[in-house]
């Protein structure tokens, strides 16, 4: 009988996941905490005293932070699994969702990070944004900085990742790559 599961890669450990070259690092950053607000978000933020959201390459520090997905909407890392109930809150005005197990984290550090996410994106990799939000190699990401303007964090739909891993691979079969060297 055919074996249809010999034509698809074997599933990525990512926990060993790296790409490690010459001003580019790319690894996965399992266990962040996710959690999506949507409502009175402002309300939120200041109940678990959380500074106001950052957009598209905003620069977040420490363990705690938001991301704006969009106008009434942020995502929240960091805040503890006990320190939230999802659902409903009537009081606040806003709602919260667990992410955790629905999103996965890339982590791209160094020079030549931006210059990667240039690659898969269509703007100015420069200049910053009001919304984390934006297609990366035709699939919608959260794309940020995390403590330093050369690291870049990259959240996206769980079930994607490894689609997003083996595009960032094939960047190495690119001919006349410019500054990226062969991952």
């Amino acid at each position: 009988m055919l074996d249809h599961g010999k034509k698809w890669p074997e599933p990525v450990a990512w926990e060993d996941a790296r790409v490690a070259v010459d001003g580019l690092a790319i690894v996965s950053r399992p266990g962040l905490s996710q959690f999506y607000v949507s409502g009175d978000v402002d309300a939120f933020l200041a109940r678990h005293s959380l500074a106001g959201p950052v957009g598209l390459l905003g620069q977040v520090f420490g363990d705690r932070y938001a991301l704006r997905l969009a106008r009434d909407r942020v995502m929240v890392v960091g805040v503890g699994d006990d320190a939230l109930v999802t659902g409903w809150d009537q009081a606040g005005g806003y709602g919260v969702t667990r992410m955790s197990s629905a999103l996965h984290v890339f982590e791209i550090a160094g020079p030549l990070a931006r210059d990667l996410v240039a690659r898969g994106c269509v703007f100015d990799p420069h200049e910053p944004g009001p919304c984390s939000t934006i297609q990366f190699a035709g699939i919608n990401v959260s794309l940020y900085c995390h403590g330093d303007p050369e690291v870049l964090r990259l959240h996206i739909d769980r079930g994607l990742a490894s689609y997003l891993w083996s595009w960032i691979n094939a960047q190495r079969l690119v001919k006349n790559s410019g500054t990226i060297p062969d991952i």
